[in-house]
């Protein structure tokens, strides 16, 4: 066998193995994405009117003071 053979033979067996690494490269990566963690909420009730912090029924006809007439401290 010739020097030129066996490099032509060489070039070839590297050919296939760089084909068969790069199936199973792309083989792999074609794995699905994990799933979103979901997020539990808490559970209750709904509300009808916004109202502050307050409860229902606590500001209802009274005027709220503000301390220092509005102004920043």
């Amino acid at each position: 066998m010739s020097p030129a053979e066996r490099e032509a033979r060489q070039m070839m067996a590297d050919k296939k193995a760089a084909e068969a690494a790069e199936k199973a490269y792309n083989a792999a990566s074609k794995t699905p994405p994990a799933p979103a963690p979901t997020v539990r909420k808490a559970k209750g009730g709904s509300v009808t009117r916004a109202d502050g912090c307050v409860t229902k029924g606590h500001t209802k006809g009274k005027m709220v003071k503000m301390a220092y007439g509005g102004k920043a401290c």
